[in-house]
């Protein structure tokens, strides 16, 4: 299954976008990095050995979300 994760990169979202990975799913990250850092998906794909889509942008921006 392919999840959407909001605050993909943040403490919660990279711990939770792990568990998803080493579940089965694909993983589509969303976050506007303002509490975060990208380099956070080095982490998880070194701990999962799954690679990541990752969309820079801020879930309220329909534009950006579409």
């Amino acid at each position: 299954m392919r999840i959407i994760l909001t605050g993909g990169t943040g403490f919660i979202g990279s711990h939770t976008c792990v568990a998803l990975l080493e579940a089965g799913h694909e993983v589509n990250v969303v976050d506007n990095l303002s509490n975060s850092k990208k380099s956070v998906l080095n982490g998880i794909e070194e701990i999962t050995g799954k690679s990541v889509e990752f969309i820079e942008a801020d879930i309220t921006d329909k534009g950006a979300i579409q």
